[in-house]
């Protein structure tokens, strides 16, 4: 049986005109994979809307940085089947991104934002795809991975700020659901989903203004290092370009200084810069 609990009254007509923030999502590749199986019943927590926020708040603001090796999967409408390589990520605060991906000694991609600015570069195609991160993209322009949002999906700690949220309790796990106020309207934001046996973000979704779904993020298989919990397989999709990428971490090390220049854009000597607006 479903139960819901809310942390504040929210009038009827304002749950009515959210349906499309609640919807339930296409199942993508290794959603079962990172679903949880065989969970103790006895080891799921019961807490109120305030002390979920709490944790999670707190285990954000302890992660600052993060690298590790990654095996990396992409699909995408663009290749026309799955593409699979190697590479490096590298994360650091605030939403500062950079993953490449290399096959055969060459670079297959590179995916870097500073925070401001992001480039999506194909070394083969002799193409940058750049754009000002949190604006509205009015065109793709044949663009199918955006760096500003892999950035803002693995630094959830400013997530409530300046935002109303509450919360459902399910029999395994939390809905958090995040809003944004324009005037006197509420827009839905984002969701989280968060294990109720050990408090880790499973799910995250991003929504635009037209409640569909901007970016959606599935994290499995965490790990701990030294106090904290990390996860080390990360899977995001784009469901307005039919994009997902794959990332299983490996070697992963938290909180080291990064050299800045690694989320420095250098112009490639060949390739086209194409603005995304």
């Amino acid at each position: 049986m479903q139960f819901k609990s809310f942390t504040f009254l929210i009038p009827l007509i304002m749950l009515l005109s959210f349906g499309c923030a609640t919807q339930k999502t296409r199942p993508y590749l290794a959603d079962s994979l990172l679903n949880k199986s065989n969970i103790d019943v006895s080891k799921i927590k019961t807490l109120s809307f305030f002390q979920v926020k709490e944790d999670i708040v707190l285990r954000g603001q302890k992660l600052t940085s993060l690298k590790a090796d990654a095996k990396i999967t992409l699909i995408s409408p663009e290749i026309n089947k799955s593409f699979k390589c190697r590479g490096v990520l590298r994360f650091q605060k605030p939403k500062k991104i950079r993953v490449i991906g290399s096959k055969f000694a060459s670079t297959v991609f590179d995916i870097l934002s500073d925070g401001e600015n992001y480039w999506f570069h194909l070394p083969k195609q002799k193409v940058v795809y750049t754009g000002k991160c949190d604006m509205i993209r009015k065109t793709n322009d044949n663009a199918y991975i955006f760096p500003d949002d892999i950035g803002t999906l693995l630094d959830y700690s400013k997530f409530f700020e300046g935002r109303s949220a509450f919360m459902e309790t399910w029999p395994t796990f939390w809905f958090i659901h995040v809003f944004d106020q324009e005037d006197e309207k509420f827009l839905p934001y984002g969701r989280l989903k968060i294990d109720r046996v050990d408090n880790n973000v499973t799910e995250l979704i991003l929504f635009k203004k037209d409640s569909s779904i901007k970016v959606q993020a599935f994290f499995g298989n965490y790990t701990k290092i030294d106090d904290q919990t990390v996860p080390e397989e990360v899977q995001i999709n784009w469901p307005e370009t039919g994009t997902t990428l794959i990332l299983i971490l490996n070697n992963l090390s938290i909180n080291e200084p990064l050299k800045p220049q690694i989320f420095q854009f250098k112009k490639p000597r060949k390739a086209d810069i194409i603005k995304i607006s």
